[in-house]
C-alpha cells in the first residue's frame, strides 16, 4: 500500500517503528490506513474510509497527517486533527496547531498514541477556528493487528479449536403450517351448522311422514280387507236365516202369570228419621240464606 501524496512508506515505518520497538513482537502485523481526509473534513472509522477491515485485535498506535494552511501572517487561526471516543466522552485523539502571527505553509506530523483499540475510536475530523484555509488535508492512521486475536480466525493460531462438523438439516414440521390442518382448525360457519341442522330435520320429517303414509297405507288395506270379511260373513248368516221355518215351528207356552207377592200388613208407617232430617235440611238453608241477606 502506498501512502498518498509526499508521505514516504519508509518514512512511515520509521515513525512507526521507532515509537513501537519496546512492544514490538513477531506475532503482530503493522500497518497503516488510507488517506482517511480523502473524502472531506469529516469521516468515520469504516472500512471504506481506512482501506482496511477494522477488526477485533487491530490496535492504532499514532497518526500522521499534513496539509497546507493558507493564512496572512497577522491572522489568528487554529486547526485541530481528532478522534471524538466511541463511547461519546470527549475526545480519544486531539492534535491542535495554532498558526496565528505565523505564515502559512505545508506541515506534516506523526502523533504517536499508546496502543488503543480501533472500536474505541469513534469519528474523525478537521477543526477550524479564526482566518485561513487548509489544503491537501491527509489523515493516516498506523495500527498493529494481533491476527490471532481470535483463534479461530486461522487454524495455525494457539488455542484454535477445529469447527465442528456441519449437521444435518432436519425438516420440522410444522403442524399449524398444514392445509388441512388449517381447514379443520377454521371457525364454523354456524349459519351453515344451522342449514345442516335444518336439512336433516327435514329429511327426518319426510322419512317420518313416508313411514306414516305407508302404515297408514297398510291400515286402509287391512280395515278395507276385514270389511270384506265381515260383509261376506254377514251375508252368509242372513243366507242362513233366511229360512224362518224353524221360528214357526216353535211353541211359546201361554196363560196367566198370577202375583206372587204378599204383603202381611196393610198399614206402612212413616219414616220420622226422613222427617227429622228434612228438618235440618229446612233449617240450614234458612241459616245459610241469612248470611246474604
Amino acid at each position: 500500500m502506498n501512502l498518498p501524496l509526499k508521505i514516504s512508506a519508509t518514512k512511515l515505518l520509521v515513525l512507526s517503528v521507532a515509537y513501537s520497538a519496546v512492544c514490538s513482537s513477531s506475532d503482530y502485523t503493522y500497518g497503516y490506513t488510507n488517506n482517511a481526509a480523502a473524502g472531506g473534513y469529516s469521516w468515520s472509522m469504516s472500512s471504506p474510509v481506512l482501506g482496511v477491515a477494522p477488526v477485533e485485535g487491530m490496535d492504532i498506535n499514532g497518526v500522521i497527517y499534513r496539509y497546507t494552511a493558507v493564512k496572512n501572517q497577522a491572522d489568528a487561526y487554529i486547526v485541530s486533527i481528532q478522534n471524538e471516543a466511541a463511547d461519546g466522552n470527549g475526545f480519544i485523539f486531539r492534535s491542535t496547531d495554532d498558526w496565528t502571527g505565523k505564515s502559512g505553509t505545508t506541515l506534516t506530523r506523526y502523533v504517536p498514541v499508546p496502543y488503543s483499540p480501533v472500536g474505541n475510536w469513534g469519528t474523525g475530523s478537521i477543526d477550524e477556528v479564526g482566518i485561513g484555509s487548509i489544503e491537501d488535508p491527509q489523515v493516516v492512521y498506523t495500527f498493529r493487528l494481533d491476527p490471532c486475536y481470535n483463534p479461530q480466525n486461522d487454524p495455525s493460531c494457539p488455542n484454535y479449536v477445529p469447527p465442528l462438523p456441519e449437521l444435518p438439516v432436519i425438516e420440522v414440521y410444522d403442524a399449524m403450517s398444514d392445509q388441512y390442518v388449517q381447514m379443520a382448525t377454521e371457525p364454523t360457519d354456524l349459519s351453515l351448522l344451522e342449514r345442516d341442522t335444518d336439512e336433516k330435520n327435514d329429511s327426518e320429517r319426510d322419512d317420518e311422514g313416508e313411514r306414516l303414509e305407508v302404515a297408514l297405507s297398510a291400515a286402509e288395506n287391512a280395515l278395507t280387507i276385514g270389511v270384506g270379511v265381515s260383509q261376506a260373513q254377514l251375508l252368509q248368516a242372513m243366507n242362513t236365516a233366511t229360512n224362518l221355518n224353524a221360528y214357526y215351528a216353535s211353541n211359546i207356552q201361554g196363560g196367566v202369570y198370577k202375583e206372587t207377592t204378599v204383603l202381611s200388613d196393610n198399614n206402612i208407617p212413616d219414616n220420622r228419621r226422613a222427617f227429622r232430617s228434612m228438618g235440618q235440611q229446612v233449617l240450614h238453608d234458612e241459616m245459610v240464606n241469612q248470611q246474604w241477606r
